[in-house]
């Protein structure tokens, strides 16, 4: 049944990307006309975006306001290229959303706030409950391999978030509310003494009660649980100083809440993140410049993995969700709240960056030179209880602990240099040399009894060289054809390296031994454009070796981290087997992406895309049982979007996307090799509008999910279909924007 596009036809691909762009289907919403005034910070040099030799996208602040979508994620959702599932970051656990591009996993997208990471320094996951959109001026997002300016985690692409800049005295206000109890305020007011200093205070509320992402049908298995809430405050002070024509820069302190309750009375993840952030530009003629970046950020987790039962009285024991044989007929009233998990952590991360540019009147016209410098420390401490056995000591007694801690330290070296032996041809060549070390760390575990194993473990070195070479020439004045070839890596984090979590047979051990993915691609791509019509295609192929998967070890051949962490050769701790980290699998991910935009009228633009993404592993070792050659799950290999932004007044604006999500595998290694477990397409229709009230108010409306479509874009294991996580239903929200 495989209909592949494998690398015997990386050929014809190549020509359709380079050729193809008359008939490629069109452009989205995100590229208009205005961009060729963009510059892409992203690239660390004063490249615009229809100069890039990769595939760029620019989300603009009119994009923003016109999008049906509430939050950053959902908005980035359409995105070319782009894997985000349709249930929202602040409805899903921080410690498992995942950032993804072009079919890989986790961890392989660096998000950048004005340059600076905004990832969670534990688990690689992005911070998304630190950036509202009420502050974006635009989004970069640069696809393929970008390790050589960018190093860790710039796999399969960057995305930059651009703040807004004081610009005048104005202040901002909008408010809105809507279905699912979801409310957001944002408050944003400048003041600009002078040309030489200015400031933004600003302030950001939202709330949801969400909505059940458990199908009716299994609800019966979760006693009295409810959907996630989530109540999001942001705080953010910014100065903004110019004591010269060549010197300027700003200074940001912000403070940051995400507190969720996880469906139960004990279920609660509380994170409290004070940052700052510095930059400083330093001009030395009309073409040269330093630029100098710092930041810090602390992060204190608490946590606690809520559950119930129902304790049934002749049995004198709990049947929890997972319980064998639980059926519909053994529901009762006596329900038991409890928690499962209890855990503690606390992370900081601080880090700075210099980067010198010079523009030349020559072949070679424009090089950069830069350092970088992170260090991450973190300590994790996790308790776990048993479930219930009586109603009246409603919370299980603690059976064991676990404690990781750890220091973290990336430090980078890059070279950028543009090149132009002719008018037509930029050749861009960088290199980045990175040196990565964990050290001062430490995985224990301490049981009821007493019993501490683990202990100190041995710090680690890494290092690596990470090239790229692209191309950008233009044919004509319409039509340019790129390309470029990479190299990338990602580290493991500590919540691979330090991290022991779960108990008995559900216990997952850190590897204290990982190396780092990497990755080595290239794609071809050509763009077009004609009066109001723009279009582009590009081919990818990735591969990418050492990635970091679980598997389940067991008895005396389980490794000696395991054996240590579960009490000896036995496992005796663990009953008999654990999960455990390990490389031991190489994967590959290719596929097309095709955009457009045609302004048909000056009232009416449409615009769209299509990707074809095929992602599978293409080597395991023993302990792996993931299949080979068989598109992962939860990564659909079509995704099509086709939307139409109409004004059929001066003051209203409206917009209706159509997204199609095509047929993907929801589980493939539960069951032996040859059975797969598939969900078909799904088609999802949203739409917003707006008015223009008058010159400072606007009112808008927006739903996604219109039709209200049941469907899932999460993996489960079929054997346990209660499991499964549906995306968003049918939502609609109102609201105004002033500015004053």
């Amino acid at each position: 049944m495989k209909n592949s596009m494998g690398t015997k036809h990386a050929p014809l691909m190549a020509a359709l990307a380079l050729f193809g762009a008359d008939c490629a289907l069109a452009q989205q919403a995100q590229e208009e006309r205005t961009l060729d005034a963009v510059v892409v910070s992203a690239s660390r040099s004063q490249a615009k975006v229809e100069e890039m030799p990769l595939h760029s996208t620019i989300v603009s602040q009119e994009d923003i306001k016109k999008s049906p979508a509430t939050t950053l994620d959902q908005l980035l959702r359409n995105v070319p290229g782009m894997n985000f599932t349709g249930v929202p970051a602040a409805l899903s656990d921080p410690t498992a959303h995942q950032t993804k591009m072009r079919g890989l996993g986790n961890a392989k997208v660096l998000v950048l706030l004005d340059g600076i990471p905004i990832h969670d320094p534990f688990y690689l996951t992005t911070q998304w409950f630190k950036v509202p959109l009420s502050n974006i001026e635009r989004v970069e997002i640069i696809r393929g391999g970008n390790s050589s300016l960018w190093g860790n985690m710039a796999v399969a692409g960057v995305v930059n978030i651009v703040t807004k800049r004081v610009k005048d005295n104005a202040g901002e206000a909008s408010a809105s509310i809507g279905t699912q109890g979801t409310m957001n305020v944002a408050l944003s007011k400048n003041v600009a003494l002078s040309d030489i200093l200015s400031f933004n205070l600003a302030a950001d509320f939202s709330h949801t009660d969400g909505y059940q992402t458990t199908p009716g049908e299994f609800l019966y298995r979760f006693p009295q649980k409810q959907p996630v809430t989530s109540e999001n405050k942001s705080f953010r002070l910014t100065t903004y100083f110019k004591p010269s024509a060549d010197l300027s820069g700003y200074l940001r302190l912000g403070y940051h809440v995400q507190d969720q309750d996880i469906s139960y009375q004990f279920g609660n993840n509380l994170q409290k993140s004070p940052d700052l952030a510095a930059s400083f530009t330093k001009t030395f003629d009309d073409r040269a410049s330093l630029q100098a970046n710092a930041w810090a950020q602390y992060v204190n987790f608490q946590k606690f993995n809520g559950n119930t039962c129902y304790y049934q009285s002749d049995k004198k024991a709990c049947l929890t969700s997972t319980s064998a044989g639980l059926t519909p007929a053994q529901v009762n009233s006596n329900v038991v709240q409890f928690y499962t998990q209890q855990g503690d952590q606390g992370y900081r991360d601080q880090g700075s960056s210099v980067i010198y540019s010079k523009n030349l009147r020559a072949a070679l016209y424009s090089f950069q030179v830069g350092a970088d410098y992170r260090r991450l420390s973190a300590q994790d401490t996790e308790w776990f209880y048993n479930t219930p056995t009586s109603p009246a000591a409603p919370q299980g007694q603690s059976n064991s602990s676990t404690h990781g801690e750890g220091t973290q330290t990336f430090q980078g070296l890059f070279a950028q240099a543009k090149i132009a032996p002719l008018d037509a041809l930029d050749i861009t060549v960088s290199g980045r040399y990175d040196a990565y070390r964990i050290d001062d760390r430490t995985n224990t575990r301490t049981l009821a009894s007493g019993t501490t194993t683990g202990g100190a473990l041995p710090a680690s070195t890494k290092s690596a060289f990470n090239p790229s070479l692209a191309v950008r020439y233009d044919l004509n004045d319409r039509i340019a054809l790129r390309g470029a070839t990479y190299k990338a890596f990602r580290a493991p984090g500590f919540n691979n390296l330090t991290r022991t979590f779960g108990t008995g047979s559900n216990t997952t051990i850190a590897n204290p031994d990982l190396v780092p993915e990497d990755l080595r691609g290239w794609e071809l791509g050509s763009d077009y454009r004609k009066g109001g019509f723009s279009a582009g295609a590009t081919y990818f192929l990735y591969n990418i070796s050492n990635m970091i998967a679980t598997y389940t070890a067991s008895g005396a051949s389980a490794p000696q981290q395991v054996q240590t962490i579960c009490g000896g050769p036995t496992l005796p701790s663990c009953s008999g087997s654990a999960k455990y980290y390990t490389n031991d699998q190489d994967g590959q991910s290719h596929g097309v992406e095709l955009v457009a935009n045609w302004d048909v009228l000056d009232n009416l633009t449409l615009n769209g895309f299509y990707t074809r993404t095929e992602t599978y592993l293409t080597r395991r070792g023993a302990v792996v049982t993931d299949p080979l050659g068989v598109q992962l799950a939860g990564v659909p290999k079509n995704v099509a979007s086709f939307g139409a932004t109409w004004k059929p007044r001066e003051k209203l604006q409206t917009y209706a996307e159509l997204r199609y999500i095509g047929p993907m595998l929801l589980d493939t290694t539960s069951n032996n090799a040859t059975t797969r477990f598939e969900q078909g397409g799904n088609t999802i229709v949203n739409a917003s509008a707006s008015y223009a009230w008058s010159k400072t108010v606007e009112v808008f409306g927006n739903v996604v999910n219109l039709f209200d479509r049941e469907y899932t874009e999460s993996p489960y294991n079929v054997s346990q279909p209660y499991n499964k996580m549906l995306s968003m239903p049918r939502a609609v929200n109102v609201g105004v924007r002033m500015r004053f």
